[in-house]
């Protein structure tokens, strides 16, 4: 981030849905794609790592290819300016998958990294209770969450794009006028 611009290397999608596809990955790459759309010169596009395919694990329709070799995952979190953190709700929480994955991280290990959390349930009780319960953790692992988190109905996954529009149109100035201090 130069001069409070967003680049692309700077922006991470991790999705936390054990079903690869997922409309919680639109979701989250709509939320990103709105940020860079506010804060980026030019807009550009966000790195996506998701979790079912990192790990090799889904619990839906077995994708067509395996698990991905690349970078690794940790590293690529830590390493974000802004982390957009995507999950659906599941008995009233993130998924375990998601948790696994941020148990990996120490206390404080994501400070100096920005980050939106987002839940998609069914209801508004379980969707709210999951983003409260991600951004709690974010901010454990010492993220910054300077936006209240996005949480979606499933029955507006058909207005993916219009939902993160205008989540990032009332905060993305709160995102990108936050100072970030990397430790």
């Amino acid at each position: 981030m130069t001069g409070g611009r967003l680049a692309d290397a700077d922006v991470v999608v991790l999705v936390g849905n054990p079903r690869a596809g997922s409309r919680t990955r639109a979701l989250a790459e709509a939320v990103a794609r709105a940020l860079l759309g506010r804060t980026a010169e030019p807009p550009g596009s966000a790195q996506v790592l998701e979790l079912a395919e990192i790990v090799g694990v889904s619990f839906g329709p077995a994708p067509a290819y395996g698990a991905t070799a690349g970078p690794d995952p940790f590293e690529t979190v830590r390493s974000a300016r802004l982390l957009v953190v995507a999950t659906p709700a599941y008995k009233g929480s993130y998924t375990g998958l998601l948790k696994v994955f941020l148990d990996q991280f120490d206390h404080r290990q994501l400070a100096g990294v920005t980050a939106v959390p987002v839940a998609v349930a069914a209801s508004p009780t379980h969707a709210d209770a999951a983003a409260s319960a991600l951004l709690d953790v974010l901010v454990e692992l010492g993220a910054q969450v300077p936006a209240p988190p996005l949480a979606v109905l499933e029955s507006q996954l058909a207005r993916t794009d219009e939902v993160a529009a205008h989540w990032a149109d009332e905060h993305a100035h709160a995102l990108a006028l936050h100072p970030i201090a990397r430790t």
